[in-house]
């Protein structure tokens, strides 16, 4: 082929990789001009290695694509090769199948212009069609969950189809003579991995849900033993009542009583907001950090802002969520005099909203960049910095925001989904 056949061709083949990406990393509509600058380039680059027949010319425009992404996308080497194998695995995979199908069609299937134009058009198209699916946020979202487990699986099957363009490489005959055993094969292979990670994703998040229900189920026993209690005392509380309207001077009976009422309903109302939150294990993470926090001797407030919404996240992720959160106020808290937190849910226009504040030491504008890194902490000890870390990951796993704001007196984590 012409130099410039391999160009045009190059061109859209990294344009079907790009949407894909595009639905990973926003970056790339934010920065229009370094995208086009990189389709480009790296068309450019494949027409070098083309002429110089490198058999892994295609290996070398990968890594140049994932050094380019890192660097003009502002992303992390580790977020950058995750998203780069989820993507590849997506459009190498459409890309078989659609040179199959019209391998079928048609008798002539060489390694031309035209019939390149063909295949790398229709893999646009199905990339596009793809791109306005969900599937590859769920997948993201479980790879910031598990990313371990998510990472082996996707190095696995990319590796196996990278194998593949290997040897159309040094040999298109043998790939052409075997090309429906192989494609079958690819397609098995990831069809068990898929099921494999399946199985495992499931276990784990029965693993924490189970977990979950173990922590927080003696909180709730002793949410419930509390509400027993109030209402054996609830007889007392009446006799008292009926002493005070035994009263013979009414207008200071009524003043008697109008005071014991109000002592009384501010001692039930912390518990009974806890109790109007419909989500029981909800109740019982708060219910734990109030005590928490009543042990350190720390005002802790539950406010809310119009219904209490049904977040998006799974038990686990709820919990890791708002616990973290709200450790961190009651140790900020604890360090200053008079220290308070103030946990609000509801509704902020149309999003559900998480807010916690506390007092404590103000955080500087240097550590406010650092802050949701991993292993960053503005605290001295081992194992820290990973509180925040966790929360960003469970934020951006449903494309929510945390924003840190200050308040007077308070340090402010707003969470919106």
């Amino acid at each position: 082929m012409k130099w410039y056949e391999i160009f045009v061709l190059s061109n859209i083949e990294i344009l079907a990789f790009l949407v894909l990406w595009s639905k990973l990393n926003p970056n790339f509509y934010k920065y229009k001009v370094r995208s086009l600058f990189t389709i480009a380039a790296l068309s450019g680059v494949s027409v070098i290695l083309d002429y110089y027949t490198i058999d892994i010319g295609f290996v070398i425009s990968f890594a140049l694509l994932c050094t380019m992404v890192t660097i003009l996308f502002q992303t992390r080497l580790e977020q950058t090769l995750l998203q780069f194998f989820i993507v590849l695995i997506f459009a190498l995979s459409v890309q078989m199948i659609v040179t199959y199908i019209l391998s079928i069609m048609q008798e002539d299937m060489s390694y031309s212009f035209s019939n390149g134009l063909k295949v790398n058009i229709a893999t646009f198209i199905i990339c596009v069609i793809i791109y306005r699916t969900s599937w590859l946020n769920r997948i993201q979202k479980l790879s910031l969950s598990y990313y371990r487990v998510i990472l082996t699986i996707i190095v696995n099957v990319a590796g196996v189809i990278v194998l593949f363009f290997y040897i159309w490489q040094v040999d298109k005959a043998f790939i052409w003579n075997h090309y429906a055993v192989l494609l079958t094969m690819i397609l098995i292979w990831e069809g068990l991995n898929i099921y494999f990670i399946y199985q495992m994703i499931k276990m784990r998040q029965q693993e924490k849900i189970i977990q979950v229900h173990e922590k927080y189920t003696p909180f709730l026993e002793n949410l419930v033993h509390e509400v027993r209690q109030r209402q054996h005392e609830f007889k007392n509380h009446l006799n008292v009542l009926y002493g005070l309207a035994e009263m013979q001077d009414d207008y200071e009976a009524k003043q008697e009583i109008k005071n014991y009422l109000q002592t009384l309903i501010d001692k039930i109302k912390p518990v009974d907001k806890l109790l109007n939150i419909k989500d029981h294990i909800l109740s019982a993470v708060i219910y734990s950090k109030k005590a928490l926090a009543q042990e350190k001797k720390i005002a802790f407030h539950v406010e809310f802002q119009g219904e209490i919404p049904e977040y998006p996240l799974d038990k686990h992720e709820l919990v890791e969520l708002l616990g973290n959160l709200l450790n961190n106020a009651i140790e900020a808290a604890e360090n200053g005099e008079n220290g308070s937190v103030v946990l609000t849910l509801g509704m902020e226009g149309k999003f559900k909203m998480i807010r916690v504040k506390n007092t404590g030491k103000s955080i500087s504008r240097t550590n406010t960049v650092h802050i949701y890194n991993r292993g960053y902490s503005t605290k001295e000890g081992k194992h820290r910095g990973y509180g925040l870390y966790n929360v960003k990951k469970i934020v951006d796993a449903y494309n929510g925001t945390i924003e840190l704001s200050f308040e007077e007196k308070y340090i402010v984590f707003t969470v919106l989904f």
